[in-house]
């Protein structure tokens, strides 16, 4: 199994199943990238979101919120890192919590 390596960035995941939705990297495993979705969808398919305090997007004041599991896809999948994406401090706590979810 290939060695996990930690990430924090930002990239458009382009699958099909994400549709170019932005997503937070927190891990490389392999050819992998380890991710939490972000999304304006309070639902999706069914599953109620994780709303967060600030929208992670710089200059954009809409809600947003982050999927409430973890998700892998190929590296091959993602664009290029956004720039001036952050977490505000009171959504790290939520971002590492989801993180421990398999």
């Amino acid at each position: 199994m290939a060695r996990e390596i930690k990430k924090n960035e930002f990239r458009i995941n382009n699958s099909k199943k994400a549709k170019g939705h932005p997503t937070y990297i927190y891990a490389q495993e392999g050819n992998e990238y380890k991710f939490i979705g972000i999304t304006h969808a309070e639902i999706t398919e069914g599953v109620r979101n994780i709303p967060l305090e600030k929208n992670p997007e710089p200059g954009n004041k809409t809600k947003a919120y982050i999927r409430p599991k973890p998700d892998k896809e190929n590296r091959s999948r993602f664009g290029s890192k956004l720039k001036g994406w952050f977490f505000s401090d009171a959504d790290k706590e939520k971002v590492e919590e989801v993180k421990k979810k398999k």
